[in-house]
């Protein structure tokens, strides 16, 4: 597997703070920060009795296919799943209308979407593994899907032990407390991430602020080889063809042979899917009709192509494709802007009694592909802001002499200026 010198990119992680007194005096956390106590411990669903799973899964790819359509650059690489994940997390503490636009988003409501979102991540258990695996020289024989969440809380938040509870028991995220308005959180928030995506992300996204009060982290990392690699013999020079029009020269791997591959044809989108070693994870390749970008994909036709692909009929495909290592960061507050507008300007009452808001929300992803396999990792990170308090308004009546100033904005010049001792104008 081809490594990077540096590392490559940022998964999105979804923070929260909340301020704990239970911090003892003189105590200052060190880089894992001040663990807060939850007698909470994580219980797990069975995939089979979330009655909701197949409606968060779908909501999931309409996620995912729009953040590609709003995205700024032709390469986005996104993790629906550390989204969802880090929204259900951030639910738990939401009320009112703010609870029912992340709720619409994440596809279920209530203790089904809890439920659901908790079997998801408990079906991946079974391939948790160290992170670090992606630094080796060689991918594991058997694929490794590594997930972590937490809370972090800032040491001003009077946080709901409630909130901190649900966090232990349906996503098993431990709660910490630091300081987020300067180095000492940014330390803490960063050497989390680095852990849990094997160093692929090196740092939070999310930026210390005086009135940063919660963070909710999720961290997930892929390594896992085709069940039938590429030969790296085969890798050559090809043209690919920018959605400029501009002609580059990549890494294009060759099998070298047909191979019995299931493949989708609908409407002019051909997809295939590779199959990593164990079968249960595998790679769809969904390749757009001439003139067609990628972010046209719409959720429908998506479904369309994933349920020919299901069918398990399969085609001799001979897929050439390119080697690739990209990244991308991507802004969620403008998406969640046009899909959960009010937790921008607060609803998590069920988080604490001071007023929060979304006022970070980031999405890192790394994605590698090489004639070996595969390697990803993604961080989501929310940002919550505690909202100043409101001054109640001052009453100005005016009600005696007064004078009126008129003057040009650009200039500061007076055009006009009046005392006005009896407006009658007697």
């Amino acid at each position: 597997m081809r490594r990077r010198s540096t590392a490559p990119g940022r998964w999105w992680a979804l923070a929260l703070t909340a301020s704990l007194a239970l911090v003892a005096c003189g105590d200052r956390p060190g880089p894992e920060g001040m663990p807060l106590g939850s007698d909470e411990v994580r219980v797990t669903v069975d995939p089979d009795d979330a009655t909701a799973l197949g409606d968060v899964v779908a909501a999931a790819d309409v996620v995912g296919l729009e953040l590609l359509a709003g995205a700024e650059e032709d390469t986005t690489v996104t993790s629906p799943a550390s989204l969802q994940v880090a929204l259900s997390m951030a639910a738990e503490g939401a009320v009112g209308r703010t609870l029912a636009e992340l709720e619409e988003v994440l596809g279920a409501e209530g203790p089904e979407r809890t439920d659901a979102v908790n079997a998801l991540t408990t079906a991946l258990a079974g391939l948790d593994g160290d992170p670090s695996v992606v630094q080796e020289d060689e991918l594991p024989g058997t694929p490794v899907v590594h997930r972590a969440d937490r809370l972090v809380l800032d040491e001003g938040l009077a946080v709901r032990q409630p909130f901190v509870d649900a966090l232990a028991r349906s996503y098993g995220a431990p709660a910490v407390t630091t300081d987020l308005s300067g180095d000492e959180g940014k330390a803490v928030l960063d050497a989390w991430v680095d852990e849990h995506t094997g160093g692929l992300v090196p740092e939070s996204a999310i930026v210390p602020q005086p009135d940063l009060r919660l963070v909710l982290q999720d961290a997930i990392l892929l390594a896992a080889r085709w069940e039938e690699p590429f030969p790296a013999a085969l890798t050559a020079p090809h043209t690919f063809t920018l959605a400029s029009g501009d002609e580059v020269e990549v890494e294009m791997m060759d099998p070298g042979r047909e191979r019995p591959t299931a493949y989708a044809e609908v409407e002019g989108w051909e997809a295939v899917r590779l199959p990593y070693t164990g079968g249960r994870l595998a790679a769809e390749v969904v390749l757009p009709p001439q003139g067609t970008a990628p972010a046209d994909l719409t959720p429908e036709l998506l479904a369309e192509i994933l349920g020919e692909l299901d069918t398990g009929e399969q085609r001799l495909v001979i897929l050439r494709m390119p080697v690739a290592d990209v990244e991308s960061e991507l802004d969620l507050t403008p998406w969640l802007r046009e899909r959960a507008p009010s937790s921008l300007e607060g609803g998590f009452g069920g988080m604490s009694e001071q007023e929060l808001f979304i006022s970070q929300a980031v999405q890192q992803a790394v994605l590698a592909v090489d004639e070996e396999g595969t390697v990803a990792a993604a961080v989501t990170e929310i940002g919550f802001a505690e909202s100043a308090a409101a001054e109640p308004p001052v009453e100005l009546t005016v009600d005696r002499p007064y004078l009126v100033r008129i003057a040009d904005g650009e200039t500061g010049w007076p055009l006009f200026l009046a005392s006005v001792g009896d407006p009658r104008g007697e």
